[in-house]
């Protein structure tokens, strides 16, 4: 077995980003100084939870990526079934005890959105959406776990703006991916908005979640009086010159690497994103 076969199965960076929502949550919700030990137990939470969710996946597709992706683990036999199993059940127990450790609510969420994470690789990815919507929600309500893991009584309205801002932009980003996935997705007879709508429709659609995600930032800004600060300011001339690339996807739906490069401005724009709204909800 390769020790790089269980990162790559992990989708090491993914998990890695799901591992910092739960500590942005932890942080934004802390009454107290944030900084101790536990910021880095809600940091594996995430981390390993989402790995688990993407081992499983790999697992259940493995006959599929012997022919589309086969330099995935699984197929260039970089690690068995067997151990691919096991990798995954260590990683979801061990999240799983993690979070039962850090808060019951916490663990309560985490363990709603492993089963709903399990149902969708077994058998539900192949409904219209829920691809897109279960992906966004397990790496969101991360945002939640950690929110939970503080102070349980910190659910305010903000902090569920910021919840439904990630959720949007996740799907957005999800369905920005379809968009170059298509042609493979149609082989393989997958259920995508791109597969079933053609890719400069699908452009339209993200292009309008990606906008809505940016009213409700400036929304959340605007209810904490923080819109007009410098840092804020500064932050939002960044955000537009990155999102300017997004609208040329109406003209370049069908360029597989321009699509991929806006795809890389977005995660820096979600970052930007979460790091004003942290400073945001700590002012």
């Amino acid at each position: 077995m390769e020790l790089r076969a269980i990162t790559d199965l992990a989708r090491l960076k993914a998990s890695f980003i799901t591992g910092l929502v739960v500590v942005f949550g932890m942080i934004i919700a802390s009454t107290e100084s944030p900084l101790d030990y536990k910021l880095f137990l809600g940091f594996l939470v995430g981390l390993l939870l989402s790995a688990s969710t993407n081992t499983i996946n790999d697992i259940l597709d493995r006959e599929i990526d012997k022919y589309e992706k086969p330099n995935r683990p699984i197929p260039r036999e970089g690690i068995s079934i067997n151990e691919a199993i096991v990798v995954f059940t260590l990683e979801t127990l061990l999240g799983l005890f993690l979070t039962f450790y850090l808060n019951f609510y916490s663990f309560l969420l985490s363990v709603s959105v492993t089963i709903l994470s399990l149902l969708y690789s077994w058998n539900l990815k192949n409904i219209l959406l829920v691809k897109n919507i279960i992906t966004s929600f397990g790496i969101s309500s991360a945002l939640i776990v950690g929110v939970f893991a503080r102070n349980p009584d910190e659910i305010s309205t903000d902090i569920l703006l910021f919840f439904l801002l990630i959720f949007i932009i996740v799907v957005a980003f999800e369905m920005h991916k379809d968009i170059a996935d298509v042609e493979g997705d149609r082989k393989n007879k997958k259920n995508t908005i791109p597969v079933r709508y053609g890719t400069q429709k699908t452009a339209i659609l993200v292009i309008s979640l990606y906008l809505l995600g940016m009213s409700l930032y400036y929304g959340i800004l605007l209810t904490t009086g923080n819109f007009f600060e410098l840092l804020f300011l500064v932050v939002d001339v960044f955000i537009i010159i990155v999102l300017i690339p997004i609208f040329k996807l109406l003209k370049h739906h069908d360029d597989i690497a321009y699509i991929h490069k806006t795809r890389k401005y977005t995660m820096g724009v979600l970052f930007l994103i979460t790091g004003s709204l942290i400073v945001n909800f700590l002012t």
